[in-house]
Formats: C-alpha cells, sequence, structure tokens
C-alpha cells in the first residue's frame, strides 16, 4: 500500500493503471490512508505537548475543586494555551457563562465556574457537570507531581479527537474529489463509469493527505481552497494523460 501511496502523489499515470483496482483493495487504500494520517498527526500532538506542557503547566494558577464545584481562585484568571491563540478560563464569581461570541472574540477554549465546564459548538454553547467527587487543589507541585498521566491524559484525548477529525476530513475530501472528477469528464466529454469516479476520488486521498500533513507540520494558507486547488491540478492531469483508447 506504500508503494501506491507514492504513486498516486507522484504519477499521474498511475490513475489509468488503477482502473482494474477492485472496491476492496480500493476502500482498504483509503483506510490505510486514515491510519497513516492517524499515526503522523499523533506524532505531532506528542511532540508538541511535550514541547509545550512543561511551559504550560508553570502558567497554571492554585485551582481548588471542592465536591465538584470550583472555589479558588476567587478572581477570574485566563490561563493562555501555548501556540494556539486560545485561552481556558476559571471563574468562581460570574453569574452567567459566555455566549457563544464571547468564546469567539475572546478566543476562549473553555469557561470553567461553579461545577460545570462550557465549552463553544456548532449549535452553541455547550456544558458539562464535574462530577461530585471531584476534590483537588491544582497547585504547581501537584501538577509538577502529576505531569506523565496529565501527559498520557491529552495524548489519549490527541489519539480518538485526531482519529475522528481525519475521518471527517477523509470523508468531506472524497466528496470533493468526487465532485471535482464528475465536474471534469462532463468539461472534458469523456465518459466515465461510476466506479471510475469514485476509485479516482479514493486514489486523490493520497496527495490529500500530503497536503494534510504539510498544514499541520507548517500550516497552509486557505487550506480547503488549496486542497481544491490540488483536485484540479491532478485531475486535469489525469485526463490529460489518459489513453485514447479509455477516451
Amino acid at each position: 500500500m506504500i508503494r501506491l501511496y507514492f504513486q498516486s502523489i507522484f504519477s499521474f499515470s498511475a490513475y489509468h493503471h488503477f482502473r482494474t483496482l477492485g472496491p476492496w483493495r480500493t476502500a482498504f487504500f483509503v483506510f490505510y490512508i486514515w491510519l497513516l494520517g492517524l499515526l503522523f498527526s499523533n506524532l505531532w500532538f506528542a511532540w508538541n505537548i511535550h514541547q509545550q506542557l512543561p511551559a504550560f503547566l508553570k502558567t497554571v494558577p492554585e485551582v481548588t475543586f471542592e465536591k465538584g464545584t470550583l472555589t479558588k481562585p476567587d478572581h477570574a484568571v485566563s490561563v493562555a494555551i501555548p501556540q494556539a491563540d486560545l485561552s481556558i478560563v476559571f471563574d468562581t464569581q460570574t453569574k452567567e457563562p459566555p455566549t457563544q461570541e464571547d468564546f469567539l472574540n475572546k478566543r476562549i477554549m473553555a469557561f470553567v465556574t461553579g461545577n460545570r465546564v462550557y465549552m463553544p459548538s456548532v449549535q452553541g454553547v455547550q456544558s458539562q457537570a464535574l462530577p461530585p467527587m471531584v476534590n483537588v487543589t491544582l497547585s504547581q507541585q501537584w501538577l509538577q507531581e502529576n505531569e506523565p498521566a496529565i501527559r498520557g491524559t491529552l495524548q489519549g484525548a490527541a489519539f480518538f479527537g485526531s482519529a475522528f477529525a481525519l475521518g471527517i476530513f477523509l470523508l468531506f475530501s472524497f466528496l470533493l474529489a468526487a465532485s471535482v472528477v464528475y465536474l471534469w469528464s462532463g468539461w472534458k466529454r469523456t465518459k466515465i463509469s461510476g466506479a471510475d469516479v469514485l476509485r479516482w476520488a479514493a486514489l486523490l486521498q493520497g496527495p490529500a493527505l500530503t497536503l494534510w500533513l504539510v498544514n499541520l507540520w507548517w500550516g497552509v494558507p486557505l487550506f480547503l481552497f488549496g486542497l481544491f486547488i490540488l483536485y484540479m491540478i491532478y485531475i486535469q492531469q489525469i485526463f490529460n494523460l489518459m489513453p485514447e483508447k479509455q477516451r
């Protein structure tokens, strides 16, 4: 599968050679791409957690929870997330949680008050109650002693989060690729079967994953637009190199 992955990136003509690729091998290729992306995404998360967590923990003030309720600090405190332009806010005094606009405008990732944690979502602001058995003081000493456990928890959360995010991305990317292939077949007045449309869309997840990883490690401006342009370039070349007998 690694050979097929590199061919999907570097060889436009390979897309024609693999028109006989069966549905099961095609599906397994997408699954392989998902696993490969999951591996490299979690290496990125693990490296960043290792680099950023110690400095982040040193900025966390002493926070106390008694029976699942935030009791300290006695004033609002904002803790910045390194390299994310986001923050976590602890506030024992507020009566109302921030609105969705507050979360966006103030770049708040989570807001903790009373016995609840508030986070933004596409539906608005969601809240999660803290377990009533939580009795802990997050002092600097406690944080330093439990840094390995915190790191492991964050890496576990990153694993499941990245698995879901990568799956959603590949689904969107596959549908976008299939749409662009279908549009090009109309522009070129070339009739191709539905199976070929889906097969090419699946193989195009190789270049899509590469762009995803470049964006993750170094950043790609206007990433989704870049993905669309990537598909336009690849599919144009695939149609240009189509053998006469397949036109």
